[in-house]
């Protein structure tokens, strides 16, 4: 059951858990390589503002072929736990 662990579908002993994708990517590719490595449209970005590609200048980010995200995570996570009643 490993991949619903992975996933966040399966089973668990924390079913409030969020997995935070920025979070993950700060413990688990600090430098930004894997992103680099797989995503062409962000392979000239320096360092871990890779992770965060919409905080780059406007005129970085006028130049990439990359859209905005499409969910604000905080936000999300904020409707997340007031639904479940647990801010």
């Amino acid at each position: 059951m490993n991949w619903q662990w992975v996933s966040g579908t399966g089973t668990h002993s924390r079913p409030n858990r969020v997995l935070s994708p920025l979070r993950q990517a700060e413990r688990f590719d600090p430098d930004g390589d894997y992103v680099r490595c797989y995503v062409a449209e962000l392979a000239g970005i320096e360092g871990a503002a890779v992770h965060r590609p919409w905080n780059l200048d406007a005129d970085i980010r006028a130049d990439l072929d990359y859209p905005d995200p499409i969910v604000d995570h905080d936000a999300a996570v904020e409707r997340f736990r007031s639904a479940r009643g647990l801010d």
